[in-house]
C-alpha cells in the first residue's frame, strides 16, 4: 500500500507503516517514533539523535540467525499492551576487574530483576552427575541467552527435539547427558536458583528479548490451521493475544505503559561504575486530519525502553495506532509534533 503521508515537527526519528488490516479488517497506520540518549556519569540523559527504526530483528550473530538470540527486536509489530524493558550488555566490574562472578543488579522503575555472571567453567563428571567446574577469572561476560541454562537438539532431530522452551538457544539441555563432558556451562544464571547439577531445570536467565518462538510469545500467537488459512488468513487468528508482540522476557514487561520519570539504576554493567537516571519524560500529539480539516488525536504509547548500559545509552520508542478511512483521499496526512511538559 502508498505509504502514510506525515507532517513532523520533531528532531525524533520518526516512520509510519503503510496502512494494513486490523484484526477486524479495518484500516490502520502504525506511527513510530523513536529517539536515542546517552548517560553520563553524572546521570544526566542527553539526546543524541539519529535512533534507528528496524523492521526486522538484528541477532547477536548475524551470520546464524536460527541458532542466535535477538540482539535488537523489530520496532515493526501493530501494537504492545504495556511496555517491554530491554537491556543489551556485558557484566562487568568497575574497570573492567577481573573476577569469577560478577553479580548485576538492574531496576527500572517497578522492575527489579538480579543475575549471576560467571567466568568460563565445563560440565565434568562427579558421583554420578554432571556438575561445573569453577569458573575462571574474566574481565566481562556477554549478558545473551546463548550463555543461559537452555537448549534445543531440534537441528537434529525436529520431529521430537529435547529443548528447554524458554530458552532454545541455552546451555545444558541435552539428550544425552554424556555429550556434557568437558562443554562449556552456563554463564548467566538467577543468584536465587543456581545450578547444581545437570538435572537442575531453572528458569533461564537474561534481559534481552526473547524469540517469537519461545516459551511465552509463542503461546500468544493464535491458532495457525486450515481453518484460519481459508477463513481469515492474512488476519490474525480470532485467539491472537497481542502479548505477542512483547519481546522482553515477561519478568521485564511493565504492569501499565511507563510514562518518563521511573528510576533506573544498573550495577555492574559499565566499566564507569553503576548506571543511573531517570527515563525521560516527553510528550508527543500525533492526529490524523482529514479533507475537511478534521483533526483527531492518536496519543502514542512509549511501548519499548532499551537500555545498553556498557555503552551507556538508551532508545525509547513510543507509538499509535491509528485507524484509516477506507475511501482513498479522506485524509490528508498524520500530524506528529513534540508536546511542551506542563
Amino acid at each position: 500500500m502508498d505509504p502514510i503521508a506525515l507532517s513532523c515537527a520533531t528532531s525524533a526519528t520518526v516512520e509510519a507503516t503503510p496502512a494494513y488490516h486490523d484484526r477486524d479488517g479495518s484500516l490502520i497506520g502504525i506511527v513510530l517514533i523513536k529517539e536515542k540518549f546517552s548517560v553520563d556519569r553524572a546521570g544526566r540523559v542527553l539526546r543524541i539523535g539519529e535512533a534507528v527504526i528496524r523492521g526486522s530483528d538484528e541477532w547477536f550473530d548475524p551470520s546464524a540467525p536460527a541458532t542466535s538470540s535477538i540482539k535488537y527486536p523489530s520496532d515493526v509489530v501493530q501494537s504492545k499492551p504495556s511496555t517491554d524493558v530491554l537491556v543489551v550488555g556485558e557484566a562487568m566490574l568497575p574497570y573492567r576487574q577481573p573476577a569469577k562472578r560478577i553479580d548485576v543488579e538492574v531496576r527500572v522503575g517497578s522492575i527489579h530483576k538480579r543475575l549471576a555472571a560467571f567466568g568460563p567453567r565445563a560440565w565434568f563428571r562427579s558421583s554420578g552427575t554432571y556438575k561445573l567446574s569453577d569458573p575462571a577469572e574474566t574481565e566481562s561476560v556477554g549478558v545473551m541467552w546463548e550463555g543461559a541454562w537452555g537448549g534445543s537438539d531440534y537441528e537434529t532431530d525436529p520431529e521430537a527435539p529435547v529443548e528447554e522452551p524458554r530458552n532454545p538457544n541455552g546451555r545444558g539441555v541435552v539428550r544425552d547427558e554424556t555429550a556434557l563432558e568437558g562443554t562449556l556451562g552456563p554463564s548467566i544464571e538467577d543468584p536465587s536458583d543456581l545450578i547444581r547439577n545437570h538435572r537442575s531445570t531453572p528458569a533461564p536467565a537474561g534481559l534481552t528479548a526473547i524469540g517469537r518462538h519461545w516459551v511465552p510469545r509463542r503461546t500468544y500467537g493464535g491458532t495457525i490451521d486450515d481453518d484460519w488459512m481459508t477463513e481469515r488468513m492474512p488476519l490474525p487468528p480470532l485467539d491472537f493475544d497481542p502479548r505477542f508482540n512483547q519481546a522482553a522476557p515477561p519478568d521485564q514487561i511493565t504492569s501499565e505503559p511507563m510514562k518518563g520519570g521511573e528510576p533506573v539504576e544498573i550495577v555492574n554493567m559499565s566499566e564507569l561504575g553503576p548506571v543511573r537516571f531517570r527515563v525521560p519524560k516527553l510528550r508527543f500529539f500525533v492526529g490524523l486530519e482529514t479533507r475537511l480539516g478534521v483533526m483527531t488525536e492518536f496519543p502514542p504509547q512509549l511501548d519499548t525502553l532499551l537500555i545498553e548500559p556498557t555503552a551507556r545509552t538508551l532508545d525509547m520508542t513510543w507509538r499509535s495506532v491509528v485507524p484509516l478511512p477506507r475511501r482513498a483521499g479522506a485524509y490528508r496526512h498524520v500530524q506528529i509534533h513534540e508536546k511542551e511538559l506542563i
